[in-house]
């Protein structure tokens, strides 16, 4: 059985912080990152240009920016870490564009940048058919990466993101059980319903290899049903499974999402239940409006939140991704505020805010 085996915990998938011309503003950029990471005691990875990101609205030269600018401060802030600390944080470089020319050219950017790792999402490159997958990986992305094993990959499975005209939305179970085969293929970051994600742990733990893949949780909430989750793919309630945690929330809260995954390693019941109630109180207010009319606005949800307690100067997002109006925005800093107090009442670790 492969149990859990990569630098795992908490990956934060970084907002990217926008004008209202869409461009990006690199000093929040910067900022909002070393605030993730909180010293060390924060995100033990960062997802760079991902979903949570919008970088499907982005401009390819956009993308390339991100992956930069957070190569650049993490490794900055890594030299700065206590040589006694916890494992430096980890640059997972997200590379999917629309088209593999672009996502090839990202991709040898990350390899060039020194990347830990490079986060592919095949079902949303819109010019990659599902038959074609395996072989991109085994020639393409093969090439892109070298032979020298310092840039791994991570599959990145979202029906969300795949477009509209996709007949298939999630990776087909046939293609990630080959692409697990690959040496270089070593974490899955699954933003799917349960069934799916339990789908890929069994592919995980049946392949006895030391190559095989870890997977992330990408439907943070999920993890507070881990213990069943994992019973019903077969793990033993002696193991834990899954590797980590992908949540977007984080961006505000990373101390809080830290300590959350850290109960679930520890099996500390009563704590998860705690983190549980508050964390998924944040989640619930990702969905704005009333009957018909309530929509998820997570990525905007979150940005406000950050420009509420002035960790970023703009709460902007990208044409394509739906945005709170005035109105919501008002409404949405009022209940934050009732939130934030409830979460000082509710849990006893320091707030991730305290070190803004």
């Amino acid at each position: 059985m492969n149990i859990a085996k990569t630098g795992s915990g908490l990956n934060v998938p970084v907002v990217t912080v926008l004008d209202d011309a869409g461009e990006i503003i690199e000093a929040d950029q910067r900022r909002l990152i070393r605030y993730v990471i909180q010293s060390g005691a924060g995100a033990n990875s960062l997802f760079l240009s991902g979903t949570t990101g919008e970088f499907a609205y982005l401009t390819n030269g956009q993308r390339q920016r991100l992956i930069e600018i957070g190569c650049e401060e993490i490794r900055t802030v890594n030299a700065q870490l206590p040589t006694d600390s916890a494992p430096p944080v980890e640059a997972w470089a997200g590379v999917t564009a629309p088209t593999k020319a672009e996502t090839l050219e990202n991709l040898a950017l990350a390899a060039h940048l020194q990347a830990d790792m490079a986060v592919i999402a095949p079902m949303a490159i819109e010019d990659l058919l599902p038959d074609e997958i395996v072989r991109f990986f085994q020639r393409e992305v093969a090439e892109r990466i070298g032979a020298d094993g310092s840039l791994t990959v991570a599959l990145y499975d979202n029906p969300d993101i795949a477009p509209d005209s996709a007949m298939l939305h999630n990776i087909p179970t046939a293609i990630v059980e080959e692409l697990n085969e690959l040496r270089f293929v070593v974490c899955l970051k699954a933003s799917t319903t349960r069934d799916v994600l339990q789908s890929h742990l069994r592919i995980s733990l049946a392949n006895s290899a030391p190559h095989s893949f870890d997977v992330y949780v990408g439907n943070a909430s999920l993890i507070f049903e881990y213990e069943d989750i994992q019973r019903e793919a077969g793990v033993s309630a002696d193991h834990l499974a899954l590797a980590g945690v992908v949540a977007g929330p984080a961006n505000l809260l990373p101390r809080e999402w830290r300590a959350a995954w850290q109960a679930v390693v520890d099996r500390n019941a009563v704590l998860l239940g705690r983190y549980q109630k508050v964390l998924t109180r944040f989640d619930e207010m990702c969905f704005i409006g009333e009957g018909a009319a309530r929509a998820y606005k997570g990525v905007a949800v979150i940005k406000q939140a950050l420009y509420n307690q002035r960790l970023i100067s703009s709460p902007c997002v990208r044409r394509g991704t739906p945005a709170l109006t005035a109105d919501e925005a008002r409404r949405f800093d009022d209940e934050l505020s009732v939130f934030l107090e409830e979460l000082k009442r509710s849990l006893n670790v320091t707030s991730s805010l305290a070190a803004k």
